[in-house]
């Protein structure tokens, strides 16, 4: 075990926030939401040592934080320790007389697996154990060689009609939409030409953005983003799916970890829109794009999403026809 983070429960984070970054001299790098403990929580480097500080808040007046600083106030909450397989020290701190406050690991921020032991067991002291979920998404400089290869395996030169369909019957050009993964990102040149003009290109890659660049020269340089989804920060109104799913390894945690950002990234209302694959996998890592089935993608979008529909793309390009589905969800609770 090594300390990961000291979380420290606050009752107003933005102004927990502005104190910290005057104390540190250094502002906050990842301000975080976990809808379901009810909490918001805001990261700081702690230094030379790989450990944080945790600023937690309650998340709409409820929750276990809530009860805590109207009991006890603001202050330190619990010292979170991080394990490399989380399941496995589960079993061993049980085995050695220590309460759990659960059976299985749960999804907790900073992308992280996470259980927590009950005071009484150590000594008056909330803790927590941790374990980083592995992303294992492709970094940036091997998009980089695909995209200067020309070997992304799904570009195809043009907007997907099912893609530009959807945008035709929009007449809202303000929306503000993302389009993450982007690649060439042809969708997002065609919804600029049609005047949507709040339109967000992103990708880990700068190849493609350059190449953006170059084809669409009058598209605004700031709605360019270089950056990992993951760490991505913003709301908008509506995001485009377009093979960016497929192309990260398809484990169970880094798809949950995708529908739980692109719930986060989505404004009250927001909807996530677009095409994916509809074929078995394989199991191998390495061949993009990446399929599953239309069951298996509900259950990682359930928790955040309410859907409108999905069935089989009508108008796919002729070589995907069969194999693609077409989504419309909407962010859950609205």
């Amino acid at each position: 075990m090594r300390l990961d983070h000291i979380g420290i429960a606050v009752a107003d984070l933005t102004a927990a926030e502005e104190l910290m970054t005057r104390l540190l001299g250094r502002k906050s790098y990842k301000r975080e939401t976990v809808a379901d403990q009810h909490v918001t929580t805001s990261f700081f480097t702690s230094g030379d040592t790989a450990s944080k500080l945790e600023l937690v808040a309650a998340e709409g007046g409820q929750g276990p934080i809530q009860k805590y600083v109207d009991k006890r106030g603001p202050g330190i909450h619990h010292l979170a320790f991080e394990v490399d397989d989380i399941e496995a020290e589960m079993k061993r701190l049980a085995a050695d007389g220590f309460e759990l406050l659960q059976e299985k690991p749960t999804k907790g921020a900073d992308n992280k697996l996470v259980c927590f032991l009950h005071p009484k067991s150590t000594n008056g002291v909330l803790v927590e154990i941790c374990q980083s979920i592995p992303t294992t998404v492709p970094p940036a400089d091997y998009w980089e060689s695909r995209y200067n290869e020309g070997s992304t395996g799904w570009d195809i030169g043009y907007p997907s009609p099912p893609i530009t369909d959807y945008l035709d019957q929009i007449a809202d050009k303000s929306l503000r939409i993302l389009i993450p993964g982007a690649g060439n990102a042809y969708e997002a040149e065609y919804a600029w030409k049609l005047g949507f003009t709040n339109v967000f290109v992103m990708d880990v890659a700068k190849q493609p953005l350059k190449t953006f660049a170059l084809r669409v020269p009058d598209f605004p340089r700031t709605q360019l983003i270089e950056g990992d989804f993951f760490e991505h920060v913003g709301q908008y109104d509506l995001i485009l799916e377009q093979t960016f799913f497929c192309s990260f390894p398809p484990l169970p945690a880094t798809r949950s970890a995708y529908a739980e950002k692109m719930n986060a990234l989505l404004a009250p209302g927001g909807k996530l829109v677009g095409l994916w694959f509809n074929f078995p996998l394989t199991g191998d890592l390495e061949k993009r794009p990446f399929g599953g089935s239309q069951a298996e993608y509900l259950g990682y979008f359930a928790p955040y999403f309410e859907t409108e529909s999905f069935a089989p793309a009508t108008n796919s390009i002729a070589p995907r026809m069969g194999k693609e589905l077409f989504g419309i969800f909407r962010k859950a609770g609205i």
